[in-house]
């Protein structure tokens, strides 16, 4: 590879924090930020989960360090930033993966659920970002990247889910919505400041130990798919590398589809 293209996807030297990452899609995001040079803060609620992450990341020899961050708690999330900055003196990449969902039907929702699913997915992002565009307007410039979904372009097809699972609920993909146009907005207002700020919308990528354990689910995913079939988790590091790195340094204000077509028909 010619080394000057191979510099424009280099992290070395950045500190990246990623928000809601020990999960399948944010460990190969992990994995790919540190690969690319990048030192690794990983934020989860899932205490377990989060430190077997950081040993393994570590394990790999990568620059990496976990810590528990609920995304919904505001001061935790400030805590969290101010630690980081404490020990790095800076964020340059920030990805923010965290959600929450009620699995609640429309019509059986309530106002309760509805709040507890936008305060971690549309709230807690916001929070991040808000953040995040502080730190960065300080230290004259950096990427942010928020995690939207293919229901935050499209409707869930019910015919998918039935018999064996619930249609993915309203307030999902409501959040994901306004995940995306609050991307927009931070993108104008901050790119005086050389900050960028972009979405990833990921496409089917069912957890393997969950809706990817099933043949006949797996197939209907596939068959509603362009390229016939479902994500794999490694899929989606290289569209965050690519807005983290300087290859995507007039990018700003949109959003990268990875769904393998689902939302292109």
């Amino acid at each position: 590879m010619n080394s000057n293209a191979s510099k424009r996807f280099d992290l070395s030297g950045r500190t990246a924090w990623v928000v809601g990452g020990a999960g399948v899609l944010g460990r190969s995001v992990c994995h790919a930020l540190g690969e690319h040079g990048a030192h690794v803060v990983v934020g989860d609620i899932r205490r377990e989960a989060v430190h077997e992450l950081g040993k393994e990341l570590r394990a790999a020899g990568l620059s990496a360090e976990a810590t528990v961050l609920d995304a919904g708690d505001e001061a935790g999330i400030l805590k969290c930033a101010e630690s980081i900055l404490a020990k790095r003196d800076r964020i340059d990449v920030v990805v923010n993966m965290a959600y929450y969902y009620t699995k609640t039907p429309a019509d059986r929702i309530t106002v309760r659920e509805w709040e507890a699913g936008m305060r971690v997915t549309l709230t807690g992002a916001f929070i991040v970002g808000r953040e995040s565009a502080r730190i960065m307007k300080r230290q004259g410039g950096g990427s942010i990247i928020q995690f939207s979904s293919m229901y935050g372009l499209v409707s869930p097809d019910p015919r998918m889910y039935v018999p064996n699972y619930e249609v993915n609920p309203i307030d999902y993909g409501v959040a994901k919505a306004g995940v995306l146009q609050m991307v927009r907005y931070q993108a104008v207002m901050l790119a005086p400041y050389k900050v960028r700020v972009n979405a990833i919308v990921p496409g089917p990528f069912p957890d393997p130990a969950t809706q990817g354990a099933d043949p006949e689910f797996l197939q209907k995913l596939g068959d509603k798919t362009p390229m016939g079939r479902v994500g794999d988790h490694s899929e989606i590091a290289g569209a965050v590398v690519y807005l983290a790195s300087n290859a995507s340094s007039y990018v700003t204000g949109t959003h990268l589809v990875v769904d393998g077509g689902w939302t292109a028909w």
